[in-house]
This record gives C-alpha cells, sequence and structure tokens, in this order.
C-alpha cells in the first residue's frame, strides 16, 4: 500500500508490506475453496483470519482487507475493507506493534530491522530486454473541462473512495523479448511488426484507469497499426513513431492516435530512451472499472516509457 498519511508511513517501517489476491488465499465459492483448502498459504491465512475479533473478519464472503500478522500468522490487527480512514489504520498498527512485542517475548521471535529493498519489478517482465512502464489517466474534456472532476478545484480534498474516483490513475508493465523488432530494417518509413503492435493493443491499451478491466482479444482489436522512422543520422538512432489503434467490444470501446520517439544504441542493441503516447477517447464500462455512471466517451491517455533500474550503490 502507498500512504500520503505520514503517520502511517513512519509506522509501517516496522513490516514488510505484502499483496496477494485474496481470491487465491480464500476463495468465495464452494469448488474453488475445496481446490485451495490443503494449501499452506490458505491455512495460514485462515487461521489468522479466525483469530480476529468478530466485525473484523468478513466470513462468508469477500476478504479483502488490510491485515498485520505475525511470521506464524498470529493476529496482531487487521479490518475487512479497511483503507479510507487514515487514522483508523494508523491506530490499527500502533496497536499491532504493542501486541508483536509480547507476541516476539512470549516465543523468542527475533526483532531484525526490516531491510531496504530498491524497486522490485513483477515476475512477468522482470529481467527482460524491454520492460515498459505502463501510465493510464483520464485526461481533460476539450469541450467541457470543467466536467473533468480532477480539474475541480478541492478534487483532492476528499481522502474516501469516492475521492480516488475523481483523480485515479493506474500503472501497469509490459515487456517485449525482442527490442530489435521496434526499430526500422532500412530507410524511410516503415510499419512494425503486426503482432507486435496488436499485442500492445490488447494488454496495455485497456481502460483500467480507476480499477480492473479485461485484456482485449485479438479479434476485438479492429485496427493496431504503429510505424517508424529514422529522424537524422546520429548515434544513437533517433526514431519517431506513429499510428492509430481502435478496439471495440459491445458498448466498450477505445479508439486513440498513437505518437512517441525513442533512442537506439545499435552497438548494444537497446533502447537507452523509449516514449509512447496513446491519447484518444474511451467509452462504455468493464465489471471491475467503476465507470458505471461515467461511460463516455471521455478523453484517456496512455503513456510507456522504458523501465531503466536506478543505478546500483558503490
Amino acid at each position: 500500500m502507498v500512504w500520503s498519511d505520514q503517520r502511517i508511513q513512519k509506522l509501517a517501517e516496522n513490516f514488510v508490506p505484502v499483496a496477494d489476491e485474496v481470491y487465491m488465499l480464500y476463495p468465495e465459492d464452494p469448488y474453488n475453496l475445496e481446490r485451495v483448502k490443503d494449501e499452506p498459504a490458505h491455512q495460514l491465512f485462515k487461521r489468522f483470519g479466525e483469530s480476529m475479533p468478530k466485525g473484523d473478519w468478513n466470513h462468508p464472503g469477500t476478504k479483502q482487507g488490510i491485515y498485520l500478522m505475525g511470521p506464524d500468522g498470529e493476529y496482531l490487527e487487521g479490518r475487512f475493507a479497511a483503507g479510507s480512514d487514515p487514522k483508523d489504520i494508523a491506530q490499527r498498527i500502533e496497536r499491532a506493534l504493542e501486541r508483536w512485542e509480547k507476541l516476539r517475548k512470549d516465543k523468542k521471535y527475533a526483532n531484525k530491522p526490516v531491510p531496504a529493498v530498491g524497486e522490485q519489478l513483477p515476475p512477468e517482465v522482470a529481467g527482460k530486454p524491454m520492460v515498459l512502464r505502463v501510465s493510464l489517466r483520464d485526461l481533460k474534456s476539450l469541450d467541457k473541462p470543467s466536467s473533468t472532476p480532477r480539474w475541480r478545484a478541492g478534487a483532492f480534498d476528499d481522502g474516501a473512495w469516492a475521492g480516488f474516483m475523481q483523480w485515479a490513475w493506474n500503472q501497469n508493465w509490459i515487456a517485449f523479448d525482442e527490442p530489435q523488432r521496434w526499430i526500422p530494417r532500412g530507410e524511410g518509413e516503415q510499419e512494425l511488426p503486426d503482432e507486435v503492435v496488436r499485442r500492445l493493443c490488447r494488454e496495455v491499451l485497456v481502460d483500467n484507469v480507476r480499477g480492473q478491466a479485461p485484456a482485449w482479444s485479438d479479434e476485438q482489436v479492429e485496427h493496431a497499426e504503429l510505424r517508424v522512422r529514422r529522424v537524422g543520422r546520429g548515434t544513437p538512432w533517433v526514431l519517431a513513431y506513429s499510428g492509430e489503434a481502435r478496439m471495440q467490444h459491445g458498448e466498450r470501446g477505445y479508439e486513440a492516435s498513437l505518437l512517441g520517439e525513442a533512442e537506439w544504441d545499435p552497438a548494444r542493441k537497446e533502447f537507452v530512451r523509449f516514449e509512447l503516447v496513446a491519447l484518444g477517447m474511451r467509452r462504455g464500462a468493464a465489471q471491475f472499472n467503476q465507470r458505471e455512471n461515467d461511460k463516455g466517451p471521455k478523453p484517456m491517455g496512455v503513456a510507456l516509457r522504458l523501465y531503466r533500474p536506478a543505478p546500483k550503490p558503490r
């Protein structure tokens, strides 16, 4: 979790943060619950939940929430569907630390400092030769700019969930095994391989600014074209990109123009800079992307930027 509240940030330094898809730990339907009943992760989370006070553990039903536990699943604190009240979360963390002090003495647990770690990439993109960070955000309506909640006066003042809906943005990742497929082969403007561009459209040009949205199927990508040309003769190569994309499925759709620029090092055969943006109109709603009352059409932007890890300290 990322908190703007400085008190929570300081308290959270005493814990190792862990995020998981709660449905995989504790499914709601009987079939999948039976399937995971003997898995260690489910057993640990179940043991923790059953030790929680009544009202803080939601059963039956989804187990989404914020939970603080000891190394063997011991209850320290937690609450189902927590997160909207920073004061409540801070108080729970303080109680958890008090319980931890007693627990570690009783069980003789070591109280070592939480190690500092750098940015961790999702395992599906870590180590790939071309990793792109994807940011998505609602954009200002050109015809009615004041109608876009993000730019209203006081739009950031509400810390509750409804306030999040006004200014949310999201971040994803995508990686490619063959960066060379993004560079031109010869002179003049050329089209990038169709399968590369269509994958880009399917996986990242989706409306998950506020929540979850499914990837497009290949059939739902009605048009996908991205062209590249080399600008100038220097090294590294400067590349310019332009194109169009259109995805459609029922009421859901996104139609965008693509523009970008990159620098390619021909000696090392890798990008040293890569920036690509998609700007266009989204419409419709998916089951979990929080668009029920905002189906558009409205402008949305997607930005892709090359991920380069920070240099390791000497």
